[in-house]
């Protein structure tokens, strides 16, 4: 067994699939596939259970994941503070709404100052990027919402979540008579068409917990379609098809240039964090921390 399967066989688990993972490494597809069935021959058991429609580790493939992600992680601590060539790695997730907002202005700014320093970039919704933080596949997130306590949490930045609606009459007339407080002209809005994003997403965990402070559950929404995507999201309700509640910083260009309505609901409860978040260990690489320290410096700075 070498560091090179077991972190093909980490990544195919990480991004559920052959194909994902393969794109993910820049590899073939028929490198990654041989790279696994190598692993189960070795160890003579059945790592993953693939159909037509499913992929998913069998219990022997989950317990080989737990130990691969230990081990790389202690095969990258090693190279780091043993291997002393000058360069650094750092691993990072982030989920839609910090994505668009503000970490392509920290990268670029952190990497200017750090010459010698990789950065991996993960996409992925909160919840699946807390996860991999606490697993330790990844070693800094930037999410928006709090669930896991053995990760740390720096607050950032507050988020505002609205109502999103196409710019038709319809939706003017239903607009025209929101109010700030109003419980009644809520569910009179939210028995339009709503668009959703999955239940990994922090932004869907934020707005149904919000949701509940007015008596309206999840099956209370009139629920037409679910999207990975917050941008397909975002597109899909100014082309008319649904409303949505969407991060602000999500659709503001577009309320600005009149393409979409927007209704603001009650700050108090539909304003969230935005987190910077890492493991919760002792341990922490240096490259971690100057990262961490920078983008707290960041945002004192410009916010």
């Amino acid at each position: 067994m070498d560091i090179h399967q077991l972190q093909i066989f980490a990544n195919v688990a990480e991004c559920k699939g052959f194909l994902a993972a393969s794109k993910k490494m820049h590899l073939s597809q028929s490198t990654v596939s041989t790279h696994v069935s190598a692993l189960e021959h070795e160890l003579g058991k059945k790592l993953i259970r693939r159909t037509a429609r499913n992929f998913e580790l069998t219990e022997d493939g989950v317990k080989l994941y737990k130990y691969a992600v230990d081990i790389l992680l202690l095969h990258r601590k090693a190279i780091m503070e043993v291997g002393g060539n000058g360069s650094e790695f750092l691993r990072i997730g982030t989920s839609s709404v910090p994505a668009q907002w503000f970490v392509p202005t920290i990268l670029s700014g952190f990497l200017k100052k750090n010459v010698n320093t990789q950065v991996e970039m993960t996409s992925a919704d909160s919840l699946d990027i807390i996860r991999r933080v606490k697993e330790g596949s990844l070693d800094i997130g930037f999410v928006g919402t709090k669930v896991e306590k053995q990760c740390k949490y720096i607050p950032l930045i507050k988020d505002h979540l609205v109502l999103a609606a196409p710019n038709t009459k319809e939706y003017q007339k239903i607009f025209a008579g929101e109010s700030d407080s109003g419980e009644s002209d809520l569910r009179q809005i939210l028995e339009a068409p709503f668009l959703a994003r999955r239940q990994y997403s922090g932004t869907m965990k934020e707005a149904l917990g919000s949701l509940k402070y007015f008596g309206i559950e999840e099956e209370d929404l009139n629920i037409i379609a679910t999207f990975d995507s917050a941008e397909m999201l975002r597109d899909c309700v100014e082309a008319g098809m649904g409303i949505s509640i969407l991060s602000y910083q999500m659709i503001r260009e577009l309320h600005e240039s009149g393409k979409i309505l927007i209704y603001r609901l009650p700050e108090k409860e539909f304003c969230r964090e935005l987190y910077l978040i890492y493991k919760n260990e002792s341990f922490l690489p240096e490259i971690v921390k100057r990262f961490i320290h920078y983008t707290e410096k960041y945002f004192r700075e410009e916010f």
